[in-house]
């Protein structure tokens, strides 16, 4: 018998702030003490968590059944049976061993590897119609005091927090910056800032350094009590002050010496106007970055305008939306440039400019000139303006000559610099560039292409599985000048997706017959009585898959039950049809697949993979 526990692990911050317990090992052992196991089966986690320090730990060595590591949803599986894990069945302690806990940034002075139990699982396990295989699903939140607990050891501090107004209808703010201090005795410590999403929440992560660091460091680093006293300040996307907290608020008893896991509730008036005005980046497509992509997956929470739906990742040529002005509103009226710029989750401080052939061909607006479009008379044309990357001519302006007509108007392109920067065309029409400012070709910069297999009929195991990347994508606007890092200041702006989750792997679709593998048989040997279609289908992201058969003839009996189904990652297997009452003519089988992927105006279409066979059955004369 061959056991299948899948499971998903996360671990509670606050009552509504959770991550999940991405890149750890879980790891599985037979119970030391067997007469206590029916107890701690049936026992509350919470009675059964501990901490093991390094020699607990290996003495559970001799123990170990399997080991297997969580992807970064918190996702793990195992596959045991009775031969290679002499597995059969009965309860097993389920541990974690972390390396590190997922977070940006952490301790300049690593902490060692931490190994925690959480509980003894008696699973009840499913077993198939076929009774050769078993599978158990277990989904668990470490509690925060637990999970906190944890990221404690490691010297990791959150906090989690919520924005609404402060009117009686407490509406959630979004995409408003959140900023936290600690008034110590020694100075008022920056502890991070994080933007709010749609709901209003935003987390911010930090070290006990960030707030145990004096004048004197590092010869001196001393905190008269264990947490930091917080105060927060918020402003909007355009620099105005909401909310402007003293240190004297950060000596509240709600606020003094708080613990490594914070949550709090923030009110901010709405007096003040948003700056509708100054540069931003407001969508990916159709999907906007504050209210339509889930800032902890980097998926989008929903469909948009038939686009996409809940849990879909992007790919392939993206366009980045959102307004730059000709020129700056503060006063100065400098004319305005913009760029983006990307970096991976794994090394989020490496910003890579997206120009060259990152970039993809999309049209940001018009201008009018002079052109003699028919005859030998000039006339004012509208002329398109286009963004375009590697190998493409910037053309800023057309100078033909003699007698007309000139043909159609070539288009105004305009190439990104080697920082990226793009400077707005003050001819062009309207008051800046509104709606798509420049084409992400996310293929060349995080490509995919063919995902390998362990054959067809057979699950892809865990080291061929193709995995995507979650990205940043930062939004910045200055006014034109030769520094290709402008400093902070009234003219400059800047807006980010703090998390955009970029696939751009193919499926895995395989599908042949049992029979065209036997022998000399092939899709010229006609079949008799037995059908048998391998197939897998795989993808990290797959929407859907599907296997159907084709013909002429009309297959009798009942309508065909054929392997179908929405993922995680797909399905494989064998198929077996008896096809002896079958008539005699072709047959084609096709596995169906479709990606849960968007490029934001697109979706990912279903694709066929198709193969034929014949059938010397019944004459269907």
């Amino acid at each position: 018998m061959r056991y299948i526990f899948r499971g998903r692990l996360c671990g509670l911050l606050c009552a509504d702030c959770r991550e999940p317990l991405a890149r750890v090992k879980v790891r599985l052992y037979d119970s030391a003490e067997q007469e206590q196991v029916i107890a701690r089966a049936v026992a509350s986690p919470k009675e059964t968590f501990a901490v093991l320090d390094e020699d607990t730990g290996k003495a559970k060595d001799r123990l170990l059944i399997a080991e297997a590591e969580t992807d970064e949803h918190g996702n793990f599986k195992f596959e045991l049976d009775d031969r290679q894990q002499k597995y059969k069945g009965g309860a097993f302690e389920v541990d974690v061993y972390c390396e590190s806990v997922p977070r940006q940034r952490l301790p300049r002075k690593p902490r060692p590897p931490r190994q925690f139990t959480i509980t003894t699982l008696q699973p009840r396990w499913k077993v198939d119609r076929e009774e050769t295989s078993a599978l158990y699903v277990w989904d668990y939140c470490l509690p925060y005091r637990f999970w906190c607990h944890i990221l404690a050891l490691f010297g990791l501090w959150t906090i989690c927090g919520h924005v609404t107004t402060c009117d009686k209808d407490a509406v959630n703010v979004a995409g408003v910056k959140v900023s936290a201090f600690d008034a110590d005795w020694w100075q008022e410590d920056p502890l991070g800032s994080a933007i709010t999403d749609a709901a209003g929440k935003f987390r911010i992560d930090y070290l006990a350094e960030d707030f145990q660091r004096t004048p004197f460091s590092p010869f001196v680093n001393l905190e008269l009590f264990g947490g930091p006293d917080l105060y927060f300040k918020i402003e909007d996307s355009g620099g105005n002050t909401l909310l402007d907290e003293t240190p004297l608020r950060a000596r509240k008893p709600d606020r003094e010496n708080v613990g490594n896991c914070f949550c709090v509730e923030l009110c901010v008036d709405t007096d003040i106007p948003p700056p509708f005005d100054n540069p931003l980046f407001t969508h990916i497509g159709h999907f906007h970055v504050l209210t339509d992509i889930n800032p902890a997956s980097g998926l989008t929470n929903s469909a948009v305008l038939s686009h996409g739906g809940p849990g879909y990742g992007f790919y392939g040529a993206m366009e980045l939306r959102g307004f730059c002005p000709k020129t700056s509103q503060s006063g100065s009226s400098l004319p305005m440039r913009y760029r983006f710029r990307y970096a991976t989750l794994d090394d989020p401080a490496t910003l890579l400019p997206i120009t060259g052939n990152k970039v993809s061909d999309v049209i940001v607006g018009s201008r009018l000139i002079q052109w003699k479009l028919s005859g030998d008379v000039l006339a004012w044309t509208f002329q398109t303006i286009q963004i375009s990357g590697a190998g493409a001519t910037p053309d800023p302006t057309p100078t033909p000559g003699g007698p007309g007509p000139w043909g159609s108007v070539p288009t105004h392109v305009i190439v990104p610099d080697a920082d990226g920067w793009i400077n707005v065309d003050q001819n062009g029409l309207d008051d800046g560039f509104y709606g798509p400012l420049i084409g992400f070709n996310s293929a060349v910069a995080l490509p995919g292409g063919g995902a390998p297999s362990d054959g067809v009929g057979n699950e892809v195991s865990v080291a061929n599985q193709k995995n995507g990347v979650p990205i940043r994508i930062v939004f910045e606007a200055a006014p034109v000048g030769p520094d290709p890092n402008p400093p902070a200041g009234p003219d400059t702006f800047g807006n980010e997706v703090p998390n955009v989750y970029i696939n751009n792997w193919n499926e895995v679709s395989l599908i042949n017959l049992l029979q065209f593998e036997e022998g000399d048989a092939s899709s010229c040997t006609e079949l008799t009585n037995d059908l048998d279609i391998k197939y897998t289908a795989d993808h990290e992201l797959l929407a859907a898959f599907s296997l159907t058969i084709t013909s002429a003839a009309a297959i009798p009996g009942a309508p065909l039950t054929l392997p179908s189904g929405t993922g995680p990652r797909g399905g494989f297997g064998t198929k077996h049809l008896d096809i002896s009452t079958w008539a005699s003519c072709s047959y084609i089988a096709t596995l169906h697949t479709r990606r849960r992927l968007t490029n934001g105006l697109n979706d990912d279409h279903s694709k066929p993979n198709s193969l034929t066979f014949c059938v010397s059955g019944e004459d269907m004369g």
